[in-house]
């Protein structure tokens, strides 16, 4: 391996640590052979207005598998069930279950559409 010296100005320095924090490198030589021969940097950002947003995301999914759950413990309960009476009050249980589905699916319909105005070219 060969080493190589080069002076920079103060802001270059400072934009090259600035870029380096961002990378996914953890040196500042693979960030700059990156640089050299790849012709390019992924760069990593966090974006702190999405942070409401996946907290939303993380709570109905959590909803939506907790709702599974129960799904599949009243159709468990429905099939090992002979008397039709005690039947049907499962089948019921199991449509409100489907309808609270239903909210969770129009809640992530709207939280997408929303990010997909913000985020994607018209």
């Amino acid at each position: 391996m060969k080493r190589i010296t080069f002076r920079l100005t103060g802001p270059e320095w400072k934009t090259l640590v600035k870029l380096l924090e961002k990378s996914r490198h953890r040196s500042l030589s693979a960030l700059l052979r990156a640089m050299l021969f790849k012709g390019k940097v992924t760069v990593v950002s966090h974006d702190d207005s999405l942070d409401t947003v996946m907290e939303k995301l993380s709570a109905i999914h959590t909803e939506l598998h907790r709702i599974g759950v129960n799904i599949n413990q009243v159709t468990n309960r429905f099939n090992a069930e002979k008397h039709p009476e005690k039947r049907l009050l499962q089948a019921l249980e199991v449509q409100e279950l489907y309808r609270k589905t239903g909210e969770k699916v129009e809640e992530l319909i709207k939280i997408i559409t929303n990010i997909s105005y913000r985020w994607l070219p018209e």
